[in-house]
Parts: structure tokens; C-alpha cells; sequence
């Protein structure tokens, strides 16, 4: 079973949950054109792209350990373990299954709201000149608070993975293991990732924002500690995944 038999099995284990949600995204802001009149701009914006956007990453944090305990709970897990495959390709094909459901997710949630709740501004937009002359700034605000989203989530998918491997390496208290691996992992982070930033002071600033939102200069060296994160627990949960848990 070669990567790609192992990336589309997780995409079909899966994609039940991310269609449900996209399907609930719909009715919601269907529910939101018509019983939201007279709501407030920030409200309806919230309710129609921030709850969505943080319930299907949710989804996605919770998708890395459901795919784990479902091998588990089948006892597929005594063929993935006999396979002649490197153990950080089978996680990283249940991780790449699960971003590129959350991307299309994200994309349904994008094409919702921009069918159903956008296009009665569609003329106001067009005709405004006010909006071309931000709209250079919501591009610059919405492609790198995008790839911020995307790379948190990626982070925390990697993390609940290895607490939930680290909690096979127990035969008791399993659950106790994997939320004091979860803590610890996460306390790793936050404590690793100030110093490591620290030490690349001298990688460039990106610029965030525009002209007329206060722009702000944000360091890439925070960025590059997490991408670097990202690469080290992938490693480290296919090691114990590999060479370490017992079925």
C-alpha cells in the first residue's frame, strides 16, 4: 500500500465529517440571510466566517485523533505496522488527508458566503471606490492570516497525534498519558519557541496589513520556529509510531 493508497483511504474515513459541516455551513448562512436583517456588520462576519472557520478546524484537531483511534479500535493497525512503509509517511498521509479536506472545507465555507450573504453587497462593493482602494490590504490580511491558520492547525494536528501515540506506549492510564503528553508538548512549544526566534532575529519582517488598517511588521522568525516544529514532531511521531508502540 503506497502513499497514495494510504492518503486516499484516511480522505474516505474522513470526509463524512468535513461534508456534514459543509453542508451544515450552508444552512447556516442560508439561516443567516434571512433571520439576520437589521444584525450588525461585525456580528453577521463573525457568525458567517469566524464560528465556521474555527468549528472546522476544531474538526480538523479532532479528525488527527479520530483517525489514530480508529486504527486502533479495527485493529487495522497490525497492517499498517507490517507494511513496508517508513512510519512518518503513513502519519504524514493522514495528515495530508486531513488538510486538504479542511482547504476544501474552508473553500465550500468561502463560496457559501460568497453566494449567499456577499452578493447583496456585490453592488455596493463595485461601484464603492472606497473598497478598491483597501481591497490591496483585505488580499495582503486574508493570504497571511490564511497561511497563519493553516500552519496552526497543521502544528496542533501533529501534536494530538503524538499524544495520542504516546499514549500507546502505556498499557494503564492511557488517557492520563496522552493529556499530560498533550500539556507537555504544548508547553514545549511555547517555551522553545521565544528562544529559537530569539536566534533568528535576522530573518526578515512581513508586512501585514495595508495602508488604511494599521499595518503591522511581524517577525518571520516565530513562523519558522513552528514550521520547523511541524517538521520535528512529524519525525518524532513517525519514530514512535515505527519503532516504538506495541499492539
Amino acid at each position: 500500500m503506497g502513499f497514495r493508497n494510504l492518503f486516499l483511504k484516511e480522505c474516505k474515513g474522513v470526509l463524512p465529517l468535513f461534508a456534514v459541516l459543509s453542508g451544515a455551513t450552508v444552512l447556516w448562512h442560508l439561516f443567516i440571510l434571512y433571520k439576520g436583517q437589521g444584525w450588525e456588520e461585525d456580528v453577521t462576519f463573525v457568525l458567517s466566517l469566524v464560528v465556521p472557520f474555527l468549528t472546522v478546524s476544531a474538526m480538523a484537531i479532532g479528525a488527527g485523533y479520530y483517525q489514530l483511534h480508529t486504527e486502533w479500535k479495527s485493529n487495522s493497525i497490525y497492517l499498517l505496522l507490517s507494511l513496508p512503509i517508513r512510519g512518518w509517511k503513513v502519519l504524514t498521509a493522514k495528515l495530508v488527508a486531513v488538510l486538504s479536506l479542511l482547504l476544501l472545507t474552508i473553500l465550500c465555507v468561502g463560496v457559501s458566503f460568497a453566494l449567499i450573504l456577499l452578493r447583496l453587497k456585490r453592488g455596493e462593493i463595485s461601484g464603492s471606490e472606497e473598497w478598491q482602494e483597501i481591497m490591496p490590504a483585505l488580499l495582503n490580511l486574508t493570504f497571511n492570516s490564511f497561511w497563519m491558520y493553516c500552519l496552526t492547525v497543521t502544528l496542533l494536528v501533529l501534536i494530538i497525534q503524538f499524544a495520542y501515540l504516546c499514549g500507546q506506549l502505556v498499557t494503564k492510564f492511557k488517557w492520563a498519558v496522552i493529556l499530560a503528553a498533550g500539556f507537555a508538548a504544548m508547553y514545549v512549544v511555547f517555551r522553545v519557541s521565544p528562544i529559537l526566534s530569539g536566534l533568528l532575529s535576522w530573518m526578515p519582517e512581513l508586512f501585514y496589513g495595508g495602508i488604511d488598517f494599521d499595518a503591522l511588521y511581524l517577525h518571520s522568525g516565530p513562523f519558522l520556529v513552528l514550521l520547523l516544529l511541524c517538521g520535528a514532531f512529524l519525525w518524532l511521531n513517525g519514530y514512535i509510531f515505527e519503532q516504538e508502540v506495541e499492539v
